[in-house]
């Protein structure tokens, strides 16, 4: 890993989506999915009929963004879809953990819809879903059971536009198959049997949200020497990884360990690992010491999940390939970000500016990295302009060279 370069700006943006993978290996059964499919079986019949939606599909997303509705938002605010602002003047303010530079916690706070009943929190999503976007009304509509000839159908229309994880939609209709959700769209009931398939198997299709307090398996140990030097860097909340097939090895902390801080080590059982399930990244902390990174992750795209820390070896990381580049280029006319760093590299990246303000002007590039998730391959070009520096992809140049 190359020296990374702190810059001292501040978080401009939140991304929302990430990678979604498949599961491997599936955890122990739970009752969970059966209580949430219970629960909101009529609420999601009732709403997607009388919006003419996919029942299946709605249920899908709704297991897949509250984490089989174990989410602080869907316990406390009835809002299993992640959703930001206020709805009849109701909200709840989340507050979610930071770290600064030094390493030192702060809290910042987010306010999101807050629903009288899990029908209103439907009935968003459905208007959502019919009424689409300020600039297209009919952005979703590949979602509308007259346009959608199938579930599958609905779910794919969802990629790319209610999520960009590219297998938003395969998720979705991975949950559906595999709990049975399909009989909900002829106004059946889903068979007790899906309670045989553990709440975590699906989730690891899904934004996943984990309990915020521990459960059985977790351990709390204090750190008695604090650690000669931790550098703490922070990244666009959207990024992310899987986790890796050794995870298993290394332990999963509430905070760094080796920190100064009071350290919490959970039990993967408890917490629902196995290989490749996805995790959300935002916080990355370099030990000089023993010359090793560790990075907070979480379980759901929802930035208010609980957060824990991982050593890097417990992940797998896209691949990236770095080259030296000297030549020139120029900005095309499409605003796209420029980040200090790659987009989903181990480095993490940060918002720095757009190139609304350079479009059509020459700069200089110095690097080349070619990044490749899921199966895409992106180039990227790190380049320099004025007193800007920073990576943005191919796309962004209408000449290179």
């Amino acid at each position: 890993m190359r020296k990374p370069i702190i810059l001292k700006l501040a978080l401009t943006g939140l991304v929302a989506c990430g990678l979604v993978g498949a599961d491997q290996v599936k955890p122990a059964a739970s009752t969970q999915t059966t209580q949430f499919i219970s629960t909101l079986s009529t609420p999601v019949k009732t709403v997607a009929n009388q919006y003419k939606l996919y029942p299946s599909v709605m249920m899908a997303q709704a297991a897949l963004e509250s984490g089989w509705g174990t989410s602080q938002l869907s316990t406390s605010a009835n809002n299993y879809f992640g959703v930001k602002g206020s709805y009849n003047g109701q909200s709840v303010t989340m507050s979610t953990a930071e770290y600064d530079a030094n390493g030192q916690l702060y809290y910042t706070n987010a306010a999101f819809k807050k629903y009288p009943s899990v029908q209103e929190s439907m009935v968003d999503n459905a208007q959502l879903l019919r009424n689409g976007t300020a600039w297209d009304s009919s952005y979703y509509s590949g979602t509308w059971r007259e346009n959608a000839a199938t579930y599958q159908d609905a779910a794919n229309a969802l990629t790319g536009k209610y999520a960009t994880a590219p297998t938003y939609g395969t998720s979705l209709i991975n949950l559906i198959q595999t709990y049975g959700l399909s009989t909900l769209d002829s106004g059946g009931s889903v068979a007790s049997e899906s309670s045989t398939a553990d709440s975590s198997s699906a989730n690891s299709n899904s934004a996943t949200t984990t309990p915020t307090t521990p459960t059985t398996g977790a351990t709390t140990t204090t750190s008695t020497t604090k650690s000669k030097k931790i550098t703490y860097t922070t990244g666009e909340n959207g990024q992310s990884v899987v986790l890796g097939s050794r995870f298993r090895n290394y332990a999963i902390y509430n905070h760094v360990k080796g920190s100064a801080y009071k350290t919490t080590k959970y039990s993967w059982y408890t917490i629902g690992g196995w290989t490749n399930r996805p995790v959300w990244l935002d916080g990355r902390a370099y030990k000089s010491a023993t010359k090793t990174n560790w990075y907070r992750i979480r379980f759901s795209k929802q930035t208010t999940a609980k957060k824990y820390w991982v050593y890097k070896k417990a992940l797998t990381f896209p691949k990236t390939t770095y080259s030296k580049l000297e030549t020139s280029a120029t900005i095309g006319s499409t605003s796209e970000t420029v980040y200090n760093h790659v987009y989903n590299s181990a480095y993490l990246a940060k918002k720095l500016t757009t190139t609304d303000a350079l479009k059509n002007q020459k700069v200089t590039v110095n690097e080349k990295a070619t990044h490749v998730q899921n199966g895409i391959t992106t180039t990227w070009y790190r380049f320099s302009a004025g007193d800007v520096t920073g990576w943005a992809k191919a796309s962004a140049f209408s000449k290179v060279g």
